[in-house]
């Protein structure tokens, strides 16, 4: 199939071309057209809402590389009957409509629309990266999945990420904490750009982390 160009000259949220700032990151994003959960009449989605939703992943993504999240995951246990759980909380998040992150290509193959933005960094975001990048800061990866038919597109990535990063923290307390531990706290900052494939009916993530580990809680008692 020809890859059919989108215009995104009307695209309310796009600045000014000429940005001075230098050190930007950028994503390669892609949004179905079709996705297998509808969530209403409105289908298949137009371009304008295509677009609008991989901005929104865009800004999510976004804040997790660059501000990164505060998370505590307690390992399942079977034994002691406790189900795993992980839960993040953002550090902070880039705005809605922020004047430094701009759709700079986008085009429709298959049904999907797939979109280039850039966001250029702030200095003083320059300088949160860069403070994550010491060899002393643990580094990490992960793979997540979730189901395409359960839930929508957007969601359905998000938790694929979340799992991606739960994971993550998982690979790294393996080889480093033998004794199960009953809380972890931290914080977790995406390093590398996620990515994300539809494979075996299941949004499936890689995520390369950075990970403070700020308390681990152990049982005191069997």
């Amino acid at each position: 199939m020809l890859r059919q160009p989108i215009s995104i000259a009307l695209l309310f949220l796009l600045p000014l071309l000429c940005h001075a700032q230098s050190n930007p990151i950028n994503l390669r994003l892609w949004c179905e057209l079709e996705p297998m959960v509808q969530e209403n009449e409105d289908y298949p989605l137009t371009t304008e809402e295509a677009q609008r939703r991989a901005l929104e992943e865009a800004r999510a993504v976004l804040s997790g590389m660059i501000y990164g999240y505060r998370f505590r995951y307690t390992p399942g246990d079977a034994v002691r009957k406790i189900d795993e759980e992980f839960l993040i909380t953002p550090v902070a998040e880039i705005l809605w409509g922020d004047p430094n992150m701009t759709i700079t290509d986008a085009y429709v193959k298959d049904s999907l629309l797939f979109v280039k933005v850039t966001y250029q960094l702030e200095e003083f975001q320059v300088a949160r990266r860069r403070a994550w990048s010491s060899n002393s800061v643990e580094a990490s990866s992960g793979v997540g999945s979730h189901s395409v038919f359960t839930v929508t597109s957007p969601e359905g990535k998000r938790q694929a990420l979340q799992e991606a990063l739960k994971n993550a923290v998982r690979e790294a307390l393996r080889p480093v904490y033998f004794n199960k531990p009953r809380e972890v706290t931290g914080e977790i900052l995406i390093w590398n750009e996620p990515h994300t494939v539809i494979q075996s009916g299941t949004y499936t993530t890689r995520a390369d982390v950075k990970l403070r580990v700020k308390e681990i809680r152990s049982y005191s008692l069997f």
